[in-house]
């Protein structure tokens, strides 16, 4: 009786679990680095920001100042 070598989706999968298993370590890696190396800024006193969220932008112009 001979065994066959496997399934070929097997080894897709294994393959596709491989890259995942990689893929997710350098991005926990990167995560801690960035997280380390950004200095904690704290926000001046005087600043605002504004946002407006609009689908008609045909001719607004913001207001200076």
């Amino acid at each position: 009786m001979k065994r066959t070598a496997g399934r070929p989706g097997n080894r897709f999968i294994r393959a596709a679990l491989i890259l995942f298993i990689v893929l997710a370590a350098v991005y926990i890696t990167l995560k801690i680095y960035i997280a380390r190396s950004e200095n904690s800024h704290t926000i001046p006193d005087g600043f605002r920001m504004s946002i407006f969220v609009t689908n008609q932008l045909e001719g607004y112009r913001e207001p200076c100042g």
